[in-house]
């Protein structure tokens, strides 16, 4: 079979769409043929060596979904011929065996292409606003970079639950996308102060929930936007800019700052199975979709990675074998 893979870390040319072993799924695996899988931004930092891994050489990839064709011993709740999608290592590949656990049969009424892109931005938004950041109807949640994979969902899933939400981006097109998702503010923050903005928002109150990703002075202003004893998630550092935040501006405000990653989550720590059954009836329901910004090939992937790197995406990256 063929896979993305990466033999050393480094820029685009270290990509390569090759030849590898099909895996054999151990007994707490599932062998899936792959119709679809999700670019993340965790993509690019695993090709540059700023995110843990298999050793090298290794395939890239953490989201997928296809076609159940074997099933390990030990798994019993899942059969061959399901349709389902799953996290884990090795995605991008034309086949990938993945824990039972990970693993999630989907609706009929998703698209198998864009059931690829699903697991890693409707969980990680599930847990960002429910597990993580306790969000409650009528709570105003401020999403950063909300045209990202996570912030389009997000933004849906936070209005479903009954929040006000601010949005930022850094271009009209990305801020009219954010509005047609429901946020109820919008700022470009690389032409407008948005925590001025979210200031007069809030009558100088600040918002209960922050989900920030850029890191930098993004995420040091965002700070001074939460409310007294409201919350703010740090869930990434797109920007790869350290930030310096004053203990004043949480510990004196009674501020809260959580930092996130699904990934280095602890195995059960998180309760994926559950998240997933509330959100399949929100997406069968259209309360919620994957927005979809390019499918590309998987033998081109470096496009996939440019197109990230440089902050153009909109919603979701999918490749397919």
């Amino acid at each position: 079979m063929k896979a993305v893979r990466i033999n050393e870390f480094g820029g685009l040319d270290v990509l390569k769409w090759e030849d590898t072993p099909q895996p054999t799924p151990r007994p707490h695996q599932v062998l899936i043929k792959v119709e679809s899988a999700g670019v993340n931004y965790a993509d690019i930092m695993r090709r540059g060596g700023n995110y843990p891994g298999p050793d090298l050489p290794s395939s890239l990839g953490l989201e997928a979904a296809g076609t159940v064709v074997e099933v390990g011993s030990a798994v019993d709740w899942i059969s061959v011929g399901q349709q389902v999608m799953a996290m884990g290592p090795g995605g991008q590949a034309e086949y990938v065996a993945v824990n039972g656990n990970l693993v999630f049969p989907y609706p009929e009424t998703i698209d198998p292409v864009h059931a690829g892109g699903m697991p890693i931005v409707f969980l990680t938004s599930y847990h960002l606003l429910k597990t993580r950041g306790q969000m409650q109807p009528g709570d105003t949640v401020l999403v950063q970079a909300g045209a990202s994979g996570v912030g389009t969902v997000a933004i849906q899933l936070a209005k479903a639950w009954g929040a006000k939400v601010i949005a930022t981006a850094s271009t009209q097109e990305k801020l009219d996308l954010c509005g047609s998702l429901g946020a109820d503010v919008t700022i470009n923050y690389t032409t407008h102060d948005f925590e001025e903005i979210v200031g007069e928002e809030t009558h100088g109150n600040g918002v209960e929930l922050v989900l920030e990703c850029v890191g930098g002075p993004i995420l040091e202003k965002s700070v001074r936007c939460v409310a007294s004893y409201g919350r703010l998630i740090s869930y990434g550092n797109a920007s790869n800019t350290p930030a310096s935040v004053a203990s004043a501006d949480f510990t004196g405000a009674n501020r809260t700052v959580i930092g996130f990653s699904m990934g280095r989550s602890p195995v059960g720590s998180l309760d994926h199975k559950s998240a997933m059954e509330e959100l399949f009836p929100m997406i069968a329901g259209g309360k919620a979709k994957l927005i979809v910004d390019q499918v590309l090939p998987m033998s081109e992937v470096s496009k996939a990675h440019q197109h990230l790197s440089n902050r153009g995406t909109r919603g979701k990256v999918i490749l397919t074998p």
